[in-house]
């Protein structure tokens, strides 16, 4: 029985993706605050808030098909039928998404 790593998913996605990113600015204002010396700071870079994945084409949110075998970054189509590939220059984080989508959708299930 095949354990899923080298299948190929499609996999239809209803709601929104939500992704959590690193706010650009933290850093900076880490810099600024840690050269003042006045307050005491972590050196964790807080997150912003989620925002939903958009089609760069239409802006769809939801409505998804996600493609891709475990090892690929995720490829999209919205319902329109413009497909994409987030984070086209960072393939990491593209490969984590499939591998998220994967699990959310029963791999487990698909294992027994």
């Amino acid at each position: 029985m095949s354990d899923g790593v080298g299948d190929y998913w499609v996999i239809e996605v209803a709601q929104p993706i939500v992704v959590w990113g690193v706010d650009p600015t933290a850093e900076t204002a880490y810099e600024a605050v840690s050269q003042e010396g006045s307050v005491p700071v972590s050196p964790h870079v807080p997150a912003r808030g989620g925002a939903p994945l958009r089609c760069p084409q239409c802006d769809a949110d939801r409505g998804w098909t996600a493609m891709g075998a475990w090892d690929d970054p995720v490829r999209l189509v919205c319902p329109a039928g413009h497909g994409w590939t987030p984070w086209g220059d960072q393939p990491a984080r593209g490969r984590e998404l499939m591998q998220e989508l994967i699990l959310a959708s029963g791999i487990e299930a698909y294992r027994a």
